[in-house]
């Protein structure tokens, strides 16, 4: 097993579903922690030949592992732990019952799946949101996600759950929900002939289980557009690339006002998407304000997340980050402010979703400017994580570090506290009715 210098960092508990549940490990700085989800990835399982030129992520064939191979690979991941963790109680975890405890199972599991199950249920009893192991098709299908290469087989839309179905939050261009008339705000309360009910969740056994499916294969869904009467629709699956929902999309509403929407840090080249987005949405018109919407990122990249702080304010640290043993500055690049943004006022919005690399933009960017938080509390979940690679292409990844703001304070189980908190339920609010957009606009036009 190798330490790897992969700078990467992930994601809190956030769920951003796509048919394929679009969550994934992003990149940090220095020795480079990360902060991954706690949600599963669900990935395309069909060898069905692609009616397009996009790629759908072929993850690697599990290997056997002989039991001396799968014995000194426990060792490994128990004492990597054991030696690195951040919490030195372990969350109140027996470690070392848990060695023990497990020893046996791992020797005897019938196959190399079980045995992987097993490592991955040893890292989830730390509980932190965060610590996890990947197997080799895991951690295959996050790197694709995170560089950008990764495509799925659906229908081309980003979901919410809510408690009247599932709330279409985003659809791609030219894809089959696009084809179909699908729009944002658009519900589905039924997928062939099961109602989206609490019965399910969004998970890789949940809802997403039931509309992907291979390319070419049809999905029958019930849908509420508004007041309307519910219609059934069946649409056909196809390819959709992995750059169909952009992270990061911006446009110009009322006052000259840009909003910003960032979905996730967890893009190696996010500071080009945000500069792409912002000059598309000034065009035609000068901005006078602008709106960062971070309600639902859920992490990502520190590397992404620190050159995104360097487009609103030139150099600086937003903190810092503090493992066992030592501290690591958390340094903005130089020379990359982006006029007129650098000086325009601006606000943040945020939730209870709200995790990870995107609390410290949120904690970083209002030590360094002038900003205006508006919304919930955040997640409060600041672990970084180090990845750790294993020869046959598995992934521990481990919470070895905190954030710790500029004044010396730790928003881990605490989050950012926002300077207007609004509490009304936010996320059925289109733009028009949005209480967090429109106290955002009250507060930069005052």
């Amino acid at each position: 097993m190798t330490h790897t210098t992969t700078h990467r960092l992930g994601y809190h508990a956030l769920w951003v579903v796509w048919v394929w549940v679009v969550v994934a490990c992003g990149v940090a700085p220095q020795a480079q922690p990360t902060i991954p989800p706690s949600t599963p990835t669900i990935q395309n399982e069909t060898n069905t030949p692609l009616a397009t030129e996009i790629a759908i992520v072929q993850t690697p064939t599990l290997s056997p592992l002989s039991p001396s191979q799968r014995e000194k690979m426990f060792a490994a991941l128990w004492n990597t732990v054991n030696e690195h963790y951040v919490y030195r109680d372990f969350r109140g975890v027996d470690w070392a019952a848990v060695r023990t405890k497990y020893h046996d199972q791992i020797i005897e599991a019938p196959d190399t799946a079980h045995f992987y199950t097993i490592l991955k249920e040893v890292v989830a009893l730390l509980n932190d949101d965060h610590s996890r192991f990947d197997d080799p098709q895991d951690a295959a299908f996050n790197d694709a996600v995170y560089s950008g290469e990764a495509g799925y087989a659906g229908i081309g839309i980003m979901i919410r759950e809510l408690a009247t179905g599932l709330l279409i939050t985003r659809v791609a261009d030219d894809g089959p929900a696009d084809n179909a008339g699908l729009r944002p705000y658009d519900v589905i309360t039924a997928i062939g002939t099961t109602l989206v009910t609490t019965t399910y969740d969004i998970g890789e056994d949940g809802y997403s289980s039931l509309i992907r499916g291979p390319i070419g294969s049809d999905l029958t869904i019930t849908l509420q557009r508004g007041n309307d009467a519910p219609r059934q629709l069946t649409l056909q699956r196809d390819a959709i690339a992995g750059d169909a929902f952009p992270e990061a999309v911006a446009r110009m509403i009322d006052n000259g006002t840009v909003l910003l929407t960032i979905d996730s840090f967890d893009r190696d080249n996010l500071a080009d998407i945000v500069i792409d987005a912002l000059n598309e949405a000034t065009t035609h018109t000068q901005p006078t304000g602008l709106i960062i919407d971070i309600r639902e990122n859920g992490g990502g990249s520190i590397d992404a997340m620190l050159d995104v702080v360097a487009l609103f304010h030139d150099g600086g640290t937003i903190g810092d980050q503090i493992d066992r043993n030592n501290t690591y500055p958390l340094t903005v690049p130089t020379n990359h402010t982006l006029p007129p943004f650098d000086y325009l006022p601006i606000a943040v919005l945020t939730s209870r979703d709200t995790a990870s690399a995107s609390e410290m933009f949120t904690a970083g960017l209002r030590h360094l400017r002038t900003i205006t938080v508006i919304g919930e509390p955040t997640a409060g979940n600041s672990e970084n994580l180090y990845p750790y690679d294993f020869d046959d292409g598995s992934v521990l990844w481990i919470a070895e570090l905190l954030y710790r703001q500029p004044n010396g304070a730790y928003i881990e189980n605490v989050g950012v506290i926002p300077d207007i908190p609004i509490t009304d339920a936010w996320d059925d609010m289109n733009p028009a009715n949005d209480m967090f957009i429109k106290a955002a606009q009250r507060v930069l036009h005052k």
